[in-house]
């Protein structure tokens, strides 16, 4: 696991800022797809116009033709300009959804989420919480680059084993929140104690070093009318031994 997480070398900001003023001067920094093509397009003629228009070719004059082509040219600018801020809001809304460091949602979309769930009206499933243990003191002992691995880590096992239709999200330090939909306690207390066991073996290493990492996870059932709040503090409660 540390192979494929592995920390490539970090460079200077500056020197990345001059390799890219070298390379590609007149480039800005934007998503992808949000590039928009500089090739000159060709000047609408007479035929374009008429079947714009409705109108036989014949009756597209010399005079009509002139008169036309700004205001379609501006029409197609405006057009182009329209759906590349779309793809831009686009892809800004999903990185708002994602965690920084995980691939996985936040706090806050798992929360929008769970709430969208909950008010299907099919609302049977399961909500767990898993806290892992260690990564803070892997942090603070080896840096930030270690404890992001470990999130990287954890956050691989649990989507490993999840099915597409389950959420997961890291909503703080190495918290883990996931929506089991249409689980009983029994399926998902099996699912997570296997989660648990993939994070523990084969272990998390860094710099050729096995770092111990201790998860604990806490469930809690889901039934109508309670908030996603309420669910995932359930969770957390059971996971402390609390309820």
């Amino acid at each position: 696991m540390a192979d494929e997480y592995r920390t490539e070398r970090v460079f200077r900001l500056t020197a990345i800022n001059e390799f890219a003023r070298e390379r590609e001067p007149y480039r800005r920094h934007l998503p992808p797809g949000a590039y928009v093509s500089a090739e000159p397009k060709a000047k609408p003629d007479a035929a374009s116009i008429s079947s714009v228009l409705g109108l036989p070719a014949e009756q597209v004059t010399p005079e009509l033709l002139e008169a036309l082509v700004p205001l379609l040219s501006e029409l197609e600018h405006l057009r182009a300009s329209a759906d590349h801020f779309s793809r831009r809001e686009q892809w800004m809304e999903r990185q708002a959804d994602r965690h920084s460091v995980v691939p996985c949602l936040n706090r806050r979309a798992f929360i929008r989420e769970v709430e969208a769930f909950l008010a299907s009206g099919d609302a049977h499933g399961i909500i767990a919480t898993l806290q892992v243990a260690g990564v803070e003191a892997l942090r603070q002992l080896h840096g930030l680059a270690a404890g992001e691995g470990a999130l990287r880590h954890i956050a691989a096992n649990i989507l490993g084993s999840l099915r597409g239709s389950d959420l997961v999200a890291c909503i703080g330090g190495s918290d883990f929140a996931i929506l089991l939909a249409g689980s009983d306690d029994n399926q998902a207390r099996a699912k997570l104690a296997d989660i648990v066991i993939r994070i523990k073996n084969p272990p998390y290493t860094w710099l050729g070093q096995s770092i111990p990492l201790t998860p604990a996870f806490g469930l809690a059932v889901l039934s109508r009318g309670e908030g996603a709040e309420q669910a995932l503090a359930a969770a957390d409660r059971n996971r402390r031994g609390l309820g």
